[in-house]
């Protein structure tokens, strides 16, 4: 444990210092080098938004018969109630277990029975879906995806069983699975009050207080038209989707609660350490890391294209020295968390 600590600081920092020592010439010789990229062909996409302010994005790309779905509304943990992280989180896994016209074996059985996929969970900031279907499903795609965003049933017994099996999943990363949980702990430690440091899925005590009532309000209080979007990618004809989503989610009334408004974090000055005691733990975890930028830093391309070689990929800066070369650890990793204010910049790592 001290060997790792010692070194992965080491580590760390030389490779920190490597990489911000290039210098212009070295630069400027692996720019002549490198060929001419052949440019990016991003599809052609067609945006509208309907009269109640739904946003949808079509985007036609016909290599292969299916169509790819995603949505967003906007939100997430941030709109949970005082005192009870975790209902986003809930709302986000019951929206496909029971809506509309169907209960939750029969929405799985629509979904499975042509070949799809149908996900959500909730985001800090939003609640996001996500699937896809054999483009001749089309219809049911449309059906299925409106009634979770519309009509989700939250029945009681579905409710309960989500629920527990949540609070179990934390109890059992408690225990056994330190990894679920380090960046919990992390993010609370280094964003304090402020809702970045909330835990998104909320935690044993806050999850047991939570009730039907909660999710059933959050859903008639956060869901609407005028703060979601759509995007639909594949094998789609824009017409018959542009006509078939309006009459789909042309009666979706607005949210009825305003957005939160964020304050930046302050970033974290000088040093702080937060030890999680896990008796027993094969492995024990790091999460290093300070606030960053937001979704809309200028800088984006420059530091994503960084970040990749130093930490965002299996041949980076730290996965080579940590993993590779010193054999310290089985990985190490850096990512930007980036919301409407900064998030975190976190660098991962394990060991025995």
């Amino acid at each position: 444990m001290n060997r790792f600590t010692t070194s992965f600081g080491a580590l760390v920092l030389g490779a920190s210092l490597a990489t911000a020592g290039m210098t212009t010439t070295g630069m400027a010789a692996e720019k002549a080098a490198t060929p001419a990229s052949p440019g990016v062909k991003v599809p052609a996409n067609q945006r509208f938004t309907l009269p109640n302010g739904l946003t949808i994005i079509l985007v036609p790309k016909k290599d292969v018969p299916l169509i790819a779905f995603a949505g967003y509304v906007r939100g997430g943990a941030l709109a949970d109630p005082a005192g009870k992280p975790g209902v986003a989180s809930l709302v986000a896994g019951l929206l496909d277990r029971g809506a509309g016209k169907r209960n939750a074996y029969e929405f799985a059985d629509a979904v499975e029975g042509v070949g799809g996929s149908f996900n959500a969970n909730a985001g800090s900031e939003a609640i996001n879906l996500n699937g896809q279907f054999l483009a001749r499903d089309r219809a049911l795609m449309i059906e299925l995806v409106a009634d979770a965003l519309m009509r989700p049933k939250f029945d009681a017994a579905e409710f309960e069983s989500f629920r527990d099996r949540e609070i179990e999943f934390i109890k059992s990363a408690k225990d056994s699975d330190p990894s679920q949980i380090v960046a919990i702990y992390g993010r609370a430690a280094l964003f304090g009050a402020h809702p970045y440091g909330r835990p998104q899925g909320g935690s044993e005590r806050s999850l047991a207080s939570i009730t039907q009532a909660d999710v059933a309000g959050y859903h008639a209080q956060n869901f609407g038209a005028d703060r979601s979007a759509l995007v639909f990618a594949g094998d789609l004809d824009p017409k018959w989707m542009k006509t078939a989503l309006t009459a789909a989610f042309g009666s979706w009334g607005r949210a009825k609660a305003p957005l939160t408004t964020l304050e930046r974090a302050p970033r974290v000055t000088g040093r702080r350490v937060l030890l999680v005691d896990s008796p027993g733990a094969v492995q024990t975890y790091f999460w290093v890391a300070n606030v960053g930028v937001d979704r809309r830093y200028s800088g984006r391309p420059a530091l994503d294209l960084v970040n990749t070689l130093y930490g965002g990929r299996f041949t980076s800066i730290l996965n080579t020295e940590l993993r590779i070369k010193s054999g310290l650890s089985y990985g190490a990793s850096s990512s930007f968390a980036r919301g409407t204010v900064p998030g975190a910049f976190a660098i991962r790592s394990f060991t025995q």
